[in-house]
């Protein structure tokens, strides 16, 4: 999903000044609030997919995702999928 966020000159401006001082804080804020007019856009207009069209979106991860992992990768194990397979390292 790409979205296209609009920001004023003058919010344009100060992130870069913002940027150039590195001040992450402020370049947050200042992004924060040039995504939240996006954000409650996206929130209000929920998508509805056709059948049809999720189908064809699962079958493109389906497809990106064997072209990453290859035909002949092998299931995960058991313990992979377990608790203590999960946590291991965390003990």
């Amino acid at each position: 999903m790409t979205i296209t966020v609009y920001i004023p000159p003058d919010i344009e401006k100060r992130l870069n000044e913002n940027i150039l001082n590195g001040d992450k804080d402020g370049v947050r804020h200042l992004l924060v609030d040039a995504i939240e007019p996006k954000v409650e856009e996206l929130l209000n207009n929920k998508a509805q997919y056709s059948v049809e069209e999720l189908q064809s979106m699962l079958d493109q991860l389906i497809e990106e995702f064997m072209t990453c992992v290859g035909p002949d990768v092998p299931p995960l194990s058991d313990y992979a999928l377990s608790r203590e397979g999960i946590y291991a390292d965390h003990l």
